[in-house]
């Protein structure tokens, strides 16, 4: 890296961390006025809601970035333009295109290191923090807004109303379709724990459907094989987005071998792989702004500019996100359409520059 990289890497990190300080500040801040509601609730103390938010906020440090990374070069490059330093540069020969260049590989390199927390430390701290608090509040961990959840298992239809840390399970019904599209057996079990690649029902009563007789019997445990593996939970216990790409990959995978849709976890996985063409774009839009007529802006101005680019970026995310779920076009479409319009318009501007 040369010596003037180096120079605007350090101008656009610092500000860009010092950014995303300030906004995972703010989020942790209100995020702490909301788990103050629940305090109280079992074992659920003061200390630890300040675990669990101080848990979750790789997850926040990933999802605020791209706002902090705007945000950080409209500063960082602002600074160096109210000091005239742009315009020396582009006195000794650098052209627009290299100065923009070299704020790209700035971003990108602080990019590298938030993708790898999003992919590899934040998803299982998110999980741990919410398994501790449901610990804490004496729940089981809450699933689809606190009513179970439904899954498909070839012939079979599974409700499951609760998952305990461990991988445990509570409150199971198992519905058994039969080729000719019959209800064939009911069985429900107390409970039902993880182990040697099968599920062990504990607590079962079962109801065999036979023509018109009814067969019933009750056994203390019952051995279940079935695709919905652990981590398969772990992937239904969780926001798609504060998913990983492996996990996002297995559920998919899995949604589709049974034919179920898998539509809104595509469209969390292709956010993911496209993360750093959402970076770039954060980037290239604000290249405009250190370069073109708002130049002289002071500090505030840009600040308020950054958070308001950035909030227009989520806003069309996940407009757009929704609209491709609703309408049933590719969820594709819906992950790239708002970093293309904005890698665009950011483009054609720096072109009309030159």
């Amino acid at each position: 890296m040369k010596l003037l990289d180096r120079y605007i890497f350090r101008a656009v990190a610092t500000t860009t961390l010092v950014a995303l300080l300030a906004l995972v500040l703010l989020e942790l801040f209100l995020s702490l006025l909301v788990e103050l509601e629940d305090v109280g609730k079992g074992n659920y103390h003061f200390m630890a809601a300040m675990r669990y938010l101080l848990l979750i906020q790789p997850q926040r440090i990933y999802e605020l970035f791209p706002m902090a990374l705007l945000v950080g070069a409209l500063l960082g490059m602002g600074m160096l333009a109210s000091g005239s330093e742009l315009i020396v540069m582009r006195a000794a020969g650098l052209s627009l295109t290299r100065l923009t260049r070299s704020v790209l590989q700035a971003g990108l390199l602080l990019s590298l290191a938030v993708i790898l927390i999003g992919e590899f430390v934040a998803p299982p701290l998110e999980q741990f923090a919410r398994e501790q608090r449901a610990v804490a509040q004496g729940e089981d961990l809450a699933i689809r807004g606190g009513r179970g959840f439904w899954a498909r298992d070839g012939e079979r239809f599974i409700h499951v109303q609760g998952v305990l840390p461990g991988v445990r399970l509570t409150n199971i019904h198992v519905f058994h379709i039969g080729a000719d599209a019959r209800l064939q057996t009911v069985t429900h079990a107390q409970g039902a724990r993880y182990q040697s690649g099968r599920w062990l029902l504990e607590g079962v009563d079962r109801s065999i459907l036979d023509g018109d007789t009814v067969l019933t019997e009750h056994l203390n445990s019952l051995a279940f094989v079935s695709a919905i593996s652990p981590q398969i939970l772990e992937v239904l216990a969780a926001d798609p987005s504060k998913l990983s790409i492996q996990d996002l990959q297995i559920y998919v995978d899995y949604l589709e071998d049974n034919g179920l849709d898998a539509q809104n976890y595509w469209l969390a996985l292709w956010r993911k792989l496209l993360a750093p063409l959402t970076y770039l774009a954060m980037l290239v839009i604000a290249m405009p702004f250190i370069f073109g007529p708002q130049r002289s802006a002071g500090t505030g101005q840009r600040l308020l500019l950054g958070l308001l680019l950035g909030l227009l970026f989520f806003l069309l995310d996940y407009l757009l996100g929704n609209v491709v779920l609703l309408y049933g076009y590719p969820p594709l479409v819906g992950a790239i359409l708002p970093s293309l319009l904005f890698l665009s318009a950011g483009l054609y501007t720096l072109h009309r520059l030159r």
